[in-house]
C-alpha cells in the first residue's frame, strides 16, 4: 500500500469495506469496521503500511468530503432560490398599501452568532464557497486544483478573529439588503410613479451578539464590549461618508456636503474613542481617560441620526431627479435599519446572573426564591416604584454584578453612543417569569426600559413545556404589560441546544413549534392592540444545533412553521421572525456577497409566504396521536441521557476526537466530578458525529412508533409536517452506523489486546500487547460502547422497519456516503492503535519522572497523544550537550547513560511516529465533520 498512488489506495480500501460488509451479512459476528481497521493496524506492525500513508489516505478523503460538502451546501441553496423580481412584481398587484407593508417593518431578519464552530479555516471557507456546483467537469477539475493549494494557515479563534469574522459576513448582508432595497425601488418606479418616494425600505434587519454574549463566559470584559460598539459605530458612520460622496458625485449640495462633513468628523472622533477603550480597562486613569472622551460634549459628536434622517428626507423632497432621490431612499434606508452601527446588537447573559443582581433589592433568594407565585409580585411592585439611577464608567468599574453591569453598560451606549436604535437583552436558561419582571425593573432603574427588549430564552425542556404558562402568567402582570405595549413588542428567543441534547433535536423541534402557537394564543388573549410578536430562533448548521438538511426554505420553515404563521395570522398579530447563523460554517452564507445576496432574498421570500391554515395536514387533525409521538421521542431521548455508558463515553477518551473551533470554553465551569449536562452542546453533538452516532437526532423514532406502526406510517404519508421533520431523522439515520460504535468498543476491549498477544507469540511486540491489555482491564470503555450500541440497535431496528414501509421520496435529499464515513473510522481506529502500540514499546525508565510506563499507556488510550509525546520527550531526550562534549571520544559504549542520555532511536522509533498520529487525528476529525455538513 505505501507505494501504491493515493487514490488506488483509498479505492482498495472502500472494496475492502464493501467486501466485508458483504460477507456481515451472513455473519452477525464480523464487524467490517474492526475488520478493515484491525487490517491496517496489523499491516502497520508489519510494515506494509505506514503511519504516512494512511494520513495520504485521510487527505484524500478529507478533500472529498470537503467536496461532497461544498455540492450539498451550494445544492440545499439552490433548492431555496427566488426570483426577487417576480415576487416584487406580483406583490404590487395587490397596490401600494399591500406593497408598502411588505417592504417595511423587518418582518424577517438574521442574527450573527459565534459559538465555537469556526472548524473550517477562513481559506477553506471561501474555497467553498466558490464551489461550480452548476460548473462543467473542467470547472470542477480547476477547483480540486485550488482546494490541494489551500495553505489552512493557523486561525487564531479568538474572540477579536470571531468578531472580524462576523463583520465580513455584516458587510456583505449590509450589502445584500442594498440589493433588495433598490429592486423594490425598481419595481415601486415603474408600479407607483407618484407614491414610490414615500417608501421608507426595511425589508429585513441584521444583528449580533458578537461580543456581547456573557452567557456561559466570562472572558469578555465590559470595555471590550464597549470598544467593539464604538468600533463599529465608527465603521458605519464611514459607510454612510462613502454613500454620501458617491450621491454627490459631479453635483454637490450645500446640505449634503454639510452631512458630509459632519459624518466625517464624527468617523474620526468615534476611530479615537475606540482606540481609547483598547487600553487596560483594569486601571481606572485609563477608564477616566476613555470615558472622557467618549462623553464629552465635542462639536464632531452623534449620538442621534434622526436630525440627519430628516435633512435626507427633506433632500428628498426637493431634489427633482429620480435616480438622485432614489440613492437618497436607499442612504436613509441603511441610517434607519442599522443607526450608528454596523448591526443592531443582542446582550446575552443568563438567568442566574440576573437573579443574584436582583437578591439585595427584591429579598428573594436566586435559587428558589424566583419561583413562587409570590415573586412575580413582588418583582412588579419594584418595577412599578423603581426610580432612575444614574450611572457613568466609574459605576460599570465598580459593579461586581454582571447582569448590572450589562444594564449599565445599554444606558451607556444609549446615551453616548447611539440613542436611537433598540437593544435586544437575552436572558438564558429562564424558567421564571419573576427573573423577567425583575430585569423589567432593572431596566427602569438604569432608564433604558424605552429602548431595550427584554427577551427570555426558553431551551430547556423545562422551559419549553412550561413556557406557555411563563408567557401568559407575565402578560396578566399589568406592570409587564405597560412595558411591552410602550415598546410596541414582546419578544421571545427560542433554541435548539440545550434542548436537543437534553430531549432530542425532533422532540425538541415539535416543543418549539407547540410554545410559539402557545405565544400567538397568549398574545391573542392579552388584547395589547397593535402589539407586535418577535421570534427569535437560534440553531446551528448540523443536524445536532436544529439545521434542516433540505433546502433553504425547508430550513426556515423547520424553525417557524407554517402552521404557527397562520396561528398569528389567525390572531391578527404581525409576527416577525429572526434566525442565527453560527460562526463559520453558518458565516458561508455570507462569505461572498453573490452568496450573501441570494440568502437574504430567500429570507426576505419566506416573510411573504403567509400560508393559510393547514387544517388538512393530519398532524395537526390527529394531534392527540402527534403527542403520543412527541412523548414517546422525549420519554427515549431523556433515558439515552441519563444512561451511565452515555455519560462514560461522552466524558472519556471521544473528547479528544475534537479540536478547538471557537473562543469559549468546551464546557460549562463546575466543580466535583463530570457533569454531562455542563459539556455544551455543540461538543456534545460533535462527539455523537465523531463516533459516528448523531443519535439526538436519529434516536427515539422506534419507540415513538410503539405499538401503533401503521398508524405512524400513516401519519408521515398524510402529513408534511410530519415528512418535514422525517426528513431530517432518516438524514440522521443514513449518518448513523452502530458498527462504528462497536469497533471503536473492539479497540477498548481487553481480549482484543490479548488476543493481539497470543497471535504475536514471544518477543516484545507480544509484551507490549499485553500492556496495553492490562491498562485495559479495569477501564470499562468497551463494556460501556457495546451496552450503548446494544440500546441504539434496539430502537433503530424498528426506525428501519418504519423507514422501510413509507415512501421517501423527497426526504433524502442528499446521497450520503457511508462506506466513506466507515473507511475514515476505520482508519483512525488503525491509527489510535498503533499509538497503542508504539507507547507501550517504549524502554523501561526511571521513576524519578513521577510516571509510570502504564500511565503513559493509560494516557495514550485517553487520545492524550501530544501530552504523551510530551513526557516521552522529557524522559528520553533526543540529544545531550554532556554527549555532545566527549562525542570525540575513541573509546565507545553501549550504555547510553554513558554517552550523555541521547535517545535518538526513541523520537525517530515513538514520538516522532506519535506527532504524525496527531496530525492525522485532526485530519480525520474534519473529515468526519464534513459529512455532518457542520461540526456539532
Amino acid at each position: 500500500m505505501n507505494d501504491q498512488p493515493v487514490a488506488k489506495n483509498v479505492d482498495r480500501l472502500l472494496s475492502d469495506f464493501r467486501r466485508f460488509s458483504g460477507e456481515s451479512d451472513n455473519d452477525p459476528h464480523l464487524n467490517p469496521v474492526s475488520r478493515l481497521a484491525s487490517a491496517l493496524f496489523l499491516g502497520l506492525e508489519s510494515g506494509e503500511v505506514s503511519i504516512g500513508s494512511l494520513t495520504a489516505i485521510a487527505n484524500d478523503l478529507n478533500d472529498r468530503s470537503f467536496e461532497d460538502r461544498a455540492e450539498a451546501f451550494h445544492l440545499r441553496r439552490g433548492d431555496g432560490a427566488c426570483a426577487l423580481e417576480d415576487i416584487l412584481a406580483q406583490l404590487a398587484q395587490g397596490g401600494f398599501e399591500e406593497f408598502k407593508a411588505a417592504v417595511e417593518g423587518a418582518p424577517e431578519g438574521v442574527v450573527f452568532t459565534a459559538h465555537p464552530t469556526f472548524a473550517l479555516s477562513a481559506a477553506r471557507r471561501d474555497v467553498l464557497a466558490a464551489y461550480p456546483v452548476n460548473g462543467s467537469d473542467s470547472d470542477k477539475t480547476d477547483w480540486r486544483q485550488k482546494l490541494a493549494k489551500v495553505d489552512e494557515g493557523d486561525d487564531q479563534i479568538t474572540l477579536r478573529y470571531e468578531h472580524d469574522e462576523a463583520r465580513k459576513a455584516i458587510a456583505n448582508a449590509q450589502e445584500a439588503v442594498a440589493r433588495i432595497n433598490r429592486a423594490i425601488l425598481n419595481v415601486a418606479q415603474k408600479h407607483f410613479p407618484e407614491k414610490w418616494a414615500d417608501l421608507r425600505l426595511q425589508p429585513l434587519s441584521v444583528a449580533t451578539w458578537v461580543g456581547y454574549d456573557l452567557d456561559g463566559r466570562t472572558d469578555i470584559h465590559w470595555g471590550e464590549s464597549i470598544r467593539i460598539r464604538i468600533d463599529e459605530k465608527a465603521k458605519q458612520l464611514q459607510r454612510y461618508v462613502a454613500s454620501i460622496q458617491k450621491i454627490q458625485g459631479e453635483t454637490p449640495s450645500k446640505s449634503l456636503q454639510d452631512l458630509l462633513s459632519q459624518l466625517t468628523a464624527s468617523a474620526k472622533l468615534a476611530e479615537q474613542q475606540a482606540k481609547a477603550f483598547a487600553g487596560d480597562l483594569d486601571d481606572p486613569s485609563t477608564v477616566v481617560q476613555a470615558a472622557n472622551l467618549l462623553t464629552d460634549e465635542n462639536p464632531a459628536r452623534i449620538t442621534s441620526l434622526d436630525p440627519i434622517v430628516e435633512a435626507l428626507t427633506k433632500e428628498i423632497e426637493e431634489s427633482d431627479s429620480d435616480a438622485r432621490k432614489a440613492e437618497l431612499l436607499l442612504l436613509r434606508a441603511e441610517m434607519e435599519s442599522y443607526g450608528l452601527g454596523l448591526a443592531r446588537i443582542h446582550l446575552r447573559v443568563n438567568s442566574a446572573q440576573v437573579r443574584s443582581a436582583l437578591r439585595a433589592d427584591l429579598g428573594l433568594d436566586p435559587d428558589t426564591g424566583f419561583l413562587g407565585r409570590s415573586a412575580l409580585d413582588v418583582a412588579a411592585k419594584k418595577a412599578m416604584a423603581a426610580q432612575r439611577r444614574a450611572v457613568n464608567f466609574g459605576s460599570v468599574f465598580l459593579e461586581k454584578m454582571t447582569a448590572r453591569r450589562q444594564f449599565m453598560l445599554c444606558a451607556q451606549i444609549l446615551k453616548h453612543i447611539d440613542a436611537d436604535t433598540p437593544i435586544r437583552f437575552l436572558i438564558a436558561e429562564c424558567e421564571a417569569p419573576a427573573t423577567i419582571m425583575g430585569a423589567v425593573y432593572l431596566a427602569r432603574l438604569y432608564g433604558v426600559e424605552h429602548k431595550l427588549d427584554i427577551s427570555p430564552l426558553f431551551e430547556t425542556p423545562q422551559a419549553l413545556e412550561s413556557g406557555g404558562r411563563f408567557i401568559e402568567r407575565l402578560l396578566r402582570e399589568p406592570e409587564y404589560r405597560d412595558y411591552v405595549s410602550g415598546r410596541g413588542v414582546m419578544s421571545i428567543q427560542l433554541g435548539f441546544s440545550d434542548s436537543g441534547r437534553f430531549m432530542g433535536q425532533c422532540a425538541a423541534d415539535l416543543a418549539i413549534e407547540r410554545l410559539q402557537v402557545l405565544f400567538a394564543r397568549a398574545l391573542g388573549a392579552a388584547d395589547l392592540p397593535g402589539i407586535e410578536a418577535l421570534v427569535f430562533n437560534t440553531h446551528g448548521e448540523s443536524m445536532g444545533r436544529g439545521a434542516h438538511p433540505g433546502s433553504f426554505s425547508n430550513r426556515l420553515d423547520h424553525l417557524t412553521t407554517p402552521w404557527v404563521r397562520s396561528r398569528f395570522a389567525k390572531e391578527n398579530i404581525r409576527l416577525r421572525t429572526e434566525c442565527s447563523f453560527q460562526g463559520g460554517e453558518g458565516y458561508t452564507h455570507f462569505q461572498t456577497p453573490e452568496l450573501a445576496a441570494q440568502t437574504m432574498a430567500m429570507v426576505w421570500a419566506h416573510s411573504r409566504s403567509i400560508p393559510e391554515a393547514v387544517q388538512e395536514d393530519r398532524f395537526y387533525s390527529d394531534i392527540n396521536y402527534s403527542w403520543d409521538v412527541y412523548r414517546g421521542l422525549k420519554t427515549w431521548q431523556e433515558g439515552l441521557f441519563e444512561r451511565e455508558d452515555y455519560r462514560k463515553i461522552l466524558s472519556g477518551f471521544a473528547l479528544r476526537l475534537l479540536f478547538k473551533t471557537g473562543s469559549r470554553q468546551t464546557k460549562r465551569s463546575q466543580s466535583g466530578g463530570f457533569d454531562l449536562s455542563a459539556l455544551r452542546a455543540i461538543p456534545h453533538n460533535a462527539i455523537l458525529q465523531q463516533l459516528g452516532a448523531p443519535v439526538n437526532v436519529s434516536g427515539g423514532f422506534g419507540k415513538a412508533v410503539g405499538k401503533e406502526p401503521d398508524r405512524f406510517v400513516e401519519q408521515v404519508e398524510g402529513s408534511t409536517r410530519m415528512r418535514a421533520l422525517m426528513a431530517m431523522a432518516v438524514h440522521a439515520r443514513d449518518l448513523t452506523d452502530v458498527s462504528v460504535l462497536r469497533a471503536y468498543a473492539d479497540i477498548y476491549a481487553p481480549g482484543y489486546w490479548s488476543a493481539m498477544a497470543v497471535s504475536a507469540g514471544a518477543g516484545k511486540a507480544a509484551d507490549s500487547y499485553e500492556a496495553a491489555q492490562m491498562a485495559l482491564e479495569d477501564s470499562g470503555t468497551s463494556q460501556a460502547f457495546q451496552h450503548l450500541a446494544d440500546f441504539v440497535s434496539s430502537d433503530l431496528r424498528h426506525f428501519d422497519e418504519m423507514i422501510g414501509a413509507v415512501d421517501l421520496s423527497g426526504m433524502r435529499k442528499e446521497t450520503v456516503n457511508r462506506d466513506r464515513l466507515c473507511v475514515l473510522h476505520a482508519v483512525r481506529q488503525a491509527l489510535m492503535a498503533k499509538a497503542v502500540s508504539l507507547v507501550a514499546s517504549a524502554p523501561p525508565f526511571s521513576r524519578r519522572h513521577d510516571v509510570e510506563h502504564r500511565n503513559l499507556i493509560e494516557m495514550t488510550l485517553d487520545l492524550r497523544i501530544d501530552e504523551t509525546a510530551d513526557l516521552l520527550g522529557r524522559i528520553f531526550p533526543a540529544n545531550s550537550k554532556g554527549g555532545n562534549m566527549f562525542s570525540g571520544l575513541d573509546e565507545k559504549v553501549e550504555d547510553i547513560d554513558a554517552e550523555g542520555g541521547a535517545y535518538p532511536e526513541i523520537h525517530r522509533e515513538i514520538i516522532w511516529p506519535l506527532r504524525e498520529i496527531s496530525v492525522a487525528s485532526r485530519t480525520l476529525s474534519e473529515a468526519i465533520a464534513n459529512h455532518y455538513g457542520a461540526f456539532g
